[in-house]
């Protein structure tokens, strides 16, 4: 009995290793997409190297951005006189470090995110 249950725990370990090793990378990808669209705002790319940022919200509109450094100093403040959807934020003359994008959506909501400024 035991060389039975012995000998079917090895065969399913070999089977189970034959597995194609696209499925897990398909699953861990599909997976990455899902999370990225239950995001409300995107910011891209983060860590940013090419002077601007692109600000993309999922669901509302963006009615203002502020770019807040890592003493809690607000070097960047943008009103839009209307709401958007996406929104490409320049980011000349601002040293590199760690900053926090607080957008204010038309709806009154409020949404932080790090962003990572790293120019060459």
């Amino acid at each position: 009995m035991n060389k039975l249950l012995l000998t079917s725990f090895f065969l399913l370990i070999i089977f189970a290793s034959f597995a194609p090793p696209g499925d897990l990378y398909t699953f861990q990808n599909s997976q990455q997409q899902k999370e990225m669209k239950q995001k409300e705002l995107l910011i891209y790319p983060n860590p940013t190297e090419t002077g601007q940022v692109t600000l993309e919200m999922n669901s509302g509109e963006i009615s203002e951005i502020r770019l807040i450094n890592i003493t809690g100093k607000e070097v960047v403040l943008h009103r839009l006189d209307y709401g958007l959807s996406k929104y490409v934020l320049s980011l000349d003359n601002l040293p590199n470090g760690i900053y926090f994008v607080r957008i204010q959506t038309t709806d009154n909501k409020t949404l932080v995110q790090k962003l990572v400024v790293s120019s060459q």
